[in-house]
């Protein structure tokens, strides 16, 4: 089971925030865990490698430089996917559970509503690992050989101790093979890194860098935008599992700090009609 839930949120009076709060965010994710199951949230928090969710920043109010104000009747909302079977059933119980008002950096917001149906919210969305394999690897649909993302919040990797703010094709589907190997029932071949690295290309992109600053004073580059991929080889079954990461970058996001706000990820629809989510 995959989940992603968006929490809309108001401000009950003019708030001033830092103009990017995803570790509040994460750490307010953490609280509504601990809430229902203690030692996962303990476990989730302390633990070390990949995490099976992620957490964006809070969406919505006026950046201005290095802050951001949201007023009452600005409407905004954060956003918590999770791709492990039990954390993702969690997350899709919550919004019965959820309190009346939440914190994000020290200041209190009124929960509106959750939603985790895309009739609710575009960034909302259910599914399962075989319902996203499914469509391709059991040749129900013909994989295209393009695939475009949007790259919604900043987006980096991190290689050999450096920071790679750049969505080369090795980077972003390599990362989402990490986390799909890491939590879904049945893995992903290995084999796909070199299909990616001899026969995937850049071709299109509109992007711009944008820096993420950390209240310890650390600062992140990433980009955001969109990229367009295509394969230079069309073999029908290695197109199948890209198509069914790009669904997948939906829940699980891509590169660096992605439980803290970066890599917020969706791909564009080039096929009338289908649903790529």
């Amino acid at each position: 089971m995959l989940t992603s839930l968006v929490v809309e949120l108001r401000a009950p009076e003019a708030v001033t925030l830092p103009g990017h709060v995803g570790r509040a965010s994460h750490a307010l994710f953490l609280r509504l865990l601990a809430a229902d199951a203690p030692d996962r949230a303990e476990a989730l928090h302390s633990g070390e490698g990949l995490r099976p969710f992620t957490c964006s920043t809070l969406v919505g109010g006026r950046r201005q430089g290095k802050l951001m104000t949201v007023k009452p009747d600005q409407p905004c909302f954060v956003r918590f996917t999770a791709f492990e079977q039990e954390l993702a059933k969690w997350l899709a119980a919550l919004p019965g559970r959820l309190p009346a008002t939440v914190e994000l950096d020290g200041q209190s917001f009124n929960v509106v509503r959750a939603a985790s149906d895309p009739a609710g919210h575009a960034w909302a969305g259910q599914s399962t690992y075989p319902d996203l394999s499914g469509p391709y690897l059991l040749g129900r649909l013909a994989p295209e050989p393009r695939i475009e993302f949007e790259f919604v919040s900043p987006t980096t990797f991190r290689s050999g101790g450096r920071t790679l703010p750049l969505p080369q094709p090795e980077q972003v589907f390599g990362s989402l093979l990490d986390k799909w190997n890491a939590y879904a029932p049945v893995a992903l071949p290995e084999e796909t890194r070199r299909f990616v690295d001899e026969c995937l290309a850049i071709s299109r992109y509109r992007l711009s860098t944008s820096a993420v600053a950390f209240k310890e004073g650390g600062l992140q580059v990433g980009f955001t935008g969109t990229v367009r991929y295509v394969a230079i080889n069309h073999d029908r079954y290695w197109l199948s599992v890209l198509q069914t990461l790009a669904d997948f970058a939906f829940y699980a996001g891509v590169g660096y700090q992605t439980t803290t706000g970066m890599g917020q990820v969706r791909r564009i629809v080039a096929r009338e009609g289908a649903d790529h989510r």
